[in-house]
């Protein structure tokens, strides 16, 4: 005969069976955690670090730059190669302002100078074909107020000798205290192009000692604006276009 297998009664009846009715396996309700606030407090900034701040930005938006007043043009090319040297901002933004013709239009006298001493100073910066660029005739900055190499008589005259260093650069930034008075006699002077610093003056003091010569980039030799005059034409007052070219190259040899 078949075994006959019975189920126990609970089961027979459809009830749930008895194991696993355990009452640690029962869902529990879990009292609800107290509501949290986070708040987060801003850094407090004090007067001294906003005005840091404020001195230390530099713009490079061309909008902004390009229709300053040139001893405010000024004032940001000496904030600009500092940020620059910095690692604040970077070289070629930097690049394409001061090369800019916008950038050097009404440049004259001492402020001109000072902005070239300044890109002099720091043209480690740039790479080197921006460097050849900023020290060439293409640059108005540097052919009008590169500085005037001497030679003496007992230097080969054939041989131009290098630049001398640019001097460091000290910028007084705007003081809103200051008189308004002094900052228009500056301005005054600048506009009018009446400067110590001026270099067609300094030129004109170095030639009364010595007889100024330039490098004729035909044979690469130093001639006066005499031998210009004879070899390309023109005359005293308007000088041949060869003798203006190599303005970079002129120094003065002295008898």
């Amino acid at each position: 005969a078949n075994p006959v297998f019975r189920l126990p009664a609970c089961v027979a009846m459809g009830d749930r069976p008895a194991w696993g009715d355990d009452d640690d396996d029962a869902p529990r309700e879990e009292a609800p955690l107290p509501a949290e606030v986070v708040t987060r407090r801003k850094k407090k900034v004090t007067k001294e670090e906003e005005v840091k701040e404020q001195e230390e930005y530099v713009t490079m938006s061309w909008e902004e730059i390009f229709p300053k007043k040139p001893i405010d043009r000024l004032r940001w090319l000496y904030k600009a190669c500092k940020a620059a040297k910095e690692g604040r901002i970077k070289p070629n933004p930097l690049y394409n302002v001061v090369a800019h013709r916008r950038f050097i239009e009404g440049l004259k006298g001492s402020i001109a100078t000072d902005c070239l001493n300044l890109i002099r100073g720091h043209i480690h910066l740039f790479s080197p074909k921006q460097q050849k660029q900023l020290q060439s005739d293409n640059f108005e900055l540097f052919r009008k107020y590169a500085p005037i190499s001497v030679l003496d008589s007992d230097d080969d005259e054939d041989a131009a000798p290098p630049l001398p260093p640019p001097p460091e650069v000290v910028v007084e930034m705007k003081d809103k205290k200051k008189k308004k008075g002094d900052v228009r006699k500056r301005e005054e002077e600048e506009v009018e192009g009446f400067s110590d610093d001026d270099t067609e003056m300094k030129k004109a003091r170095i030639l009364a000692k010595g007889v100024e010569r330039r490098i004729d980039p035909a044979d690469g030799q130093a001639y006066t604006m005499e031998e210009f005059i004879q070899e390309y034409g023109g005359s005293g007052d308007k000088p041949p276009v060869e003798w203006d070219n190599a303005r970079h190259t002129s120094f003065v040899y002295k008898e």
